[in-house]
């Protein structure tokens, strides 16, 4: 129980000093010149700095919700003639940026987009990269009132559609990971029209159910819904911020302390150690986590001893 309480504290010292990172700038250039300069980059610039032509799409919800959402039209080599669309789903906490934050021969964004591919990232409601809502303020509650229940049945089926109008195509391929299955399994399911429209559904790392998980992340399942919204409030959970830029800077960018880094991660997403490349840290920093709505959070929460999620 006290392992629990430590990593509550440590969660919440994050969230509530954390702020949007969208208009962080640096001091100077000195401070940041032996970084690996996708730290300060957006998802475009990522994939610009590579080589690779992007583009940034808005998608809005019938809740009014923004999406961003990018595209990696073509790859190095740029062919004529239309390409098959494929869709990529982030999970938990994260962002489109997931798909873009390793080199070209081990991003799955990049190397699809060789492939042949058209590639679209999406980005749910929430994250560091869709904050934005026709009539609602990030600094609003409201805003927050959302779950992966909204995810699956107004974010997905806005951002499939929007898909298939750009690139005048019937169906598109789907890869999700984790929540990013989640949400596929339910829309999916309760939407059959929004399922004719997707040839080929893949799922990384499958999340029926979070009933068996061992990750320190799914303690906050032994904590009262009361004593969740008590310490991280009803806004967002674990957004990027200052401090953890801060983090990317001074810790995670020094060698002898990026593995003290890498834990951050472990501590989301459970211990691996040798799928986790240490030399990056700095970058998955800056990036991951990328927040969502303590609501989900807690939504989360609620299902850890069902065998299945349910709508």
């Amino acid at each position: 129980m006290a392992c629990v309480l430590a990593c509550m504290l440590l969660l919440c010292a994050l969230v509530h000093r954390s702020s949007s990172c969208a208009s962080t700038q640096r001091c100077s250039d000195e401070r940041t010149q032996k970084l690996d300069p996708e730290v300060n980059m957006n998802i475009s610039e990522i994939i610009r700095r590579w080589g690779y032509p992007a583009e940034e799409h808005e998608v809005v919800t019938e809740d009014g919700y923004i999406l961003s959402v990018n595209r990696i039209p073509s790859g190095l080599k740029r062919t004529a003639g239309p390409k098959p669309a494929v869709l990529l789903q982030h999970g938990l906490l994260a962002a489109g940026s997931n798909w873009v934050t390793n080199p070209p021969s081990s991003s799955l964004g990049f190397v699809l987009a060789d492939a042949g591919y058209d590639v679209w990232i999406g980005n749910s409601r929430g994250n560091t990269w869709s904050r934005r809502h026709r009539t609602l303020t990030p600094d609003q509650e409201d805003f927050w009132k959302f779950s992966y229940d909204e995810m699956a049945l107004k974010d997905l089926p806005a951002v499939i559609n929007h898909v298939l109008n750009v690139t005048a195509q019937d169906q598109i391929f789907y890869i999700g990971h984790s929540q990013g299955t989640t949400i596929a399994f339910m829309a999916f399911s309760a939407l059959p029209e929004l399922a004719s429209k997707v040839k080929l559904f893949f799922g990384l790392a499958p999340v029926a159910t979070v009933a068996f998980t061992n990750s320190p992340m799914t303690k906050l399942s032994v904590l009262p819904d009361a004593l969740i919204w008590d310490l991280f409030g009803r806004r967002d959970f674990l957004p990027q911020s200052d401090y953890i830029k801060w983090m990317a800077e001074h810790i995670c960018g020094k060698r002898l302390l990026s593995e003290l880094c890498g834990n951050i991660f472990f501590v989301l997403c459970g211990f691996d150690e040798k799928n986790l490349n240490m030399t990056r840290t700095p970058v998955y920093t800056t990036h991951c986590p990328a927040g969502t709505s303590v609501q989900n959070m807690v939504h989360w929460a609620q299902v850890q001893d069902r065998l299945l999620l349910q709508i």
